[in-house]
C-alpha cells in the first residue's frame, strides 16, 4: 500500500469517532496490528501518522496526551528527564521525540502532551501520581476524552484514573508510599526527589484492582462510551469526567464492579 493510501485510511480511522476541535485527548493504544494492516514497514512513518491525525482532529485549541509511564524509579534507578523512555507505548516514545510534545514532570506516571495546554500541564508539580493536582486531575476537571485504539476490553486494565478514584475516596486495600531517588532534570541537572504513589496494600494481599465488565454498561448508559469498529480496528472513546463521577460511587456505595482482587 502507497503513503498516500497509509495516510487517507488513518485518517478515516478517527473520521466518525466523537473527538472535536478543542478536545483535551488521552490515548492509549496497541499498534501493531495496524501496522499488519497496512503492511508498512516504516513503522515510524504510520505511528506518525496517526499522531498527527490526531493533532488535526482537535485543532490548535485542543490538547493531546500520551502515556509515558516507566515504573524503574519505583526500583531505585535514576529517572532521566530526556531519557528514560515509555514503557507503556509506542506512541508515547515517538511523541517524546517530536519537537511539539513536552513531557509532564512525574517521574513514574508521565505524558507526553501537546496543545494549547501544553505548558500549563507540563508545569505541575504534583507530589502524588495521581493527585488531583496531576494530569489526571486536569483531565478530569476539563472533561477530557480517553481514547484506546485497538485495546478492546482490556482498556479497562488501562483505565488508571480508577487509581485515581481509590484515592479520592480513600479505599482501605491501597495506601499512599512514599518513592524517593535521583532525578535528573530537562537541563541536566541531577536532584533528590520524593513522589507517592498510591499502591496495592500487599499486607492484605490486595493484587490488583479489578473493573467489571458491567461497568462499560453502566458507562454506556451515561453516556460516557463509544465504540467503534472502523476497517477491523476498534476504537473505545470515554468520557473521563463521567467515567471518574461513576467509579467513585461505584466504590463509596460498595456496588461491587470495581474491587481489590485478594490473595487467598
Amino acid at each position: 500500500m502507497d503513503d498516500k493510501k497509509i495516510i487517507l485510511n488513518i485518517n478515516k480511522l478517527f473520521e466518525k469517532i466523537n473527538i472535536f476541535k478543542g478536545d483535551k485527548v488521552l490515548v492509549s493504544s496497541s499498534i501493531l496490528r495496524l501496522l499488519v494492516k497496512y503492511k508498512n514497514e516504516n513503522k515510524k512513518f504510520v505511528t506518525n501518522i496517526i499522531i498527527d491525525s490526531l493533532i488535526e482532529k482537535i485543532g490548535p485549541e485542543g490538547t493531546l496526551l500520551f502515556p509515558t509511564f516507566n515504573w524503574a524509579f519505583c526500583k531505585g534507578e535514576d529517572f532521566d528527564y530526556n531519557r528514560t523512555e515509555s514503557l507503556s507505548g509506542s506512541l508515547g516514545n515517538l511523541a517524546l521525540k517530536k519537537k511539539d510534545f513536552q513531557r509532564t514532570k512525574n517521574p513514574i506516571y508521565s505524558f507526553a502532551v501537546t496543545g494549547k495546554d501544553k505548558e500549563y500541564i507540563c508545569n505541575l508539580d504534583h507530589e502524588s501520581c495521581f493527585g488531583l493536582n496531576s494530569p489526571y486531575g486536569y483531565l478530569i476537571e476539563n472533561h477530557g476524552k480517553m481514547l484506546f485504539i485497538d485495546i478492546n476490553d482490556i482498556y479497562r486494565d488501562a483505565f488508571t484514573f480508577v487509581h485515581v478514584a481509590e484515592e479520592t475516596v480513600g479505599v482501605s486495600y491501597r495506601y499512599l508510599k512514599n518513592f524517593s531517588g535521583n532525578y535528573i532534570d530537562k537541563f541536566k541537572k541531577k536532584k533528590h526527589v520524593n513522589y507517592k504513589m498510591f499502591v496495592r496494600n500487599l499486607n492484605l494481599n490486595a493484587l490488583e484492582t479489578i473493573i467489571d465488565k458491567e461497568f462499560g454498561n453502566v458507562l454506556i448508559k451515561k453516556h460516557a462510551y463509544e465504540r467503534q469498529n472502523i476497517n477491523g480496528i476498534n476504537l473505545i472513546l470515554i468520557d473521563i469526567n463521567k467515567a471518574y463521577k461513576a467509579a467513585i460511587d461505584d466504590i463509596k456505595n460498595k456496588k461491587g464492579l470495581i474491587y481489590p482482587l485478594i490473595k487467598k
